[in-house]
């Protein structure tokens, strides 16, 4: 069992001496050019001071290494054995690579909380988040803008050119809103072609001026479907709140807002910016 465990195992005497490892931890050890034997791990492990901290641990740890170029994940269980009073006491590390059950994780992780077609956050996740960021905007009295945004006339692209075009339009949109908003701001899919994104700390006026650009940059992008040039626009309606009592109470009521707002410039035209004003 010891010997042609699929895990690597190395069992540690009194001064954190090696007594003896299996196949697997000597195949482990020679992935990181490591030759493994009878001997103190701070001598094994000389040349590796952050993985001799984490084999000298008592407890159990999960990291990581690049092994070939790869990134792989590990997590070593600690086990004590034997009888602390004869001195005897020995530790059993087993080292497991978790590589594959980590990317499993994180793909159920993605599923559970990403729209697979733009790869932005899943309604359900978009509104968790963005509550979060409101309450916390009401509490601390800060600023908070949502820019609604819905894809102009998608409709036609999807009977002109195939429902594949129209997939291939939602992904650019998601590529766009991705790299359009700073990191700290949450965008996510909210319906078939509507998208929303929060801005975190920004007022009306700077939430205004980042939708514009965003706008213009959509306006003139160009997706090419089996060698077709598809041209879309956006439109986008925009709501704030300014902290305090100013009568929202949820993400629900500015997202209201912004709807309110998004129909305005729909009406308006199409391809365009507006924003909620409290006579709309």
């Amino acid at each position: 069992i010891f010997e042609n465990n699929f895990a690597g195992m190395v069992i540690l005497g009194p001064g954190q001496r090696i007594i003896d490892y299996n196949k697997a931890a000597k195949k482990f050890f020679e992935a990181l050019d490591i030759s493994l034997g009878t001997y103190p791990l701070e001598y094994i492990l000389a040349q590796k001071p952050q993985l001799l901290e984490i084999f000298r641990s008592e407890a159990d740890r999960e990291f990581s290494l690049v092994i070939d170029g790869e990134e792989r994940f590990f997590k070593i269980d600690a086990v004590p054995f034997g009888d602390f009073r004869d001195g005897k006491m020995r530790m059993l590390k087993t080292i497991r690579d978790v590589t594959e059950e980590r990317k499993i994780q994180e793909k159920l992780k993605f599923l559970a909380t990403k729209d697979v077609l733009s790869g932005l956050y899943n309604r359900a996740e978009f509104m968790y988040l963005a509550q979060k960021e409101f309450l916390w905007a009401k509490k601390h009295n800060k600023e908070l803008s949502l820019l609604m945004m819905d894809l102009d006339c998608f409709k036609i692209i999807n009977d002109t050119f195939g429902h594949g075009a129209g997939d291939e339009v939602i992904r650019e949109m998601g590529k766009m809103i991705r790299a359009g908003f700073r990191k700290t701001d949450i965008g996510g899919r909210i319906g078939g072609e509507e998208f929303a994104v929060v801005l975190k700390g920004a007022s009306l006026k700077e939430a205004k001026r980042v939708a514009g650009q965003f706008q213009q940059a959509v306006a003139e992008k160009k997706v090419i479907y089996e060698e077709k040039e598809i041209t879309f626009t956006v439109s986008i309606g925009v709501a704030t709140i300014c902290g305090g009592a100013d009568g929202n109470n949820s993400i629900e009521d500015i997202l209201k807002k912004a709807d309110v707002a998004l129909y305005k410039a729909k009406a308006g035209g199409r391809n365009c910016v507006v924003a909620f004003e409290s006579e709309m």
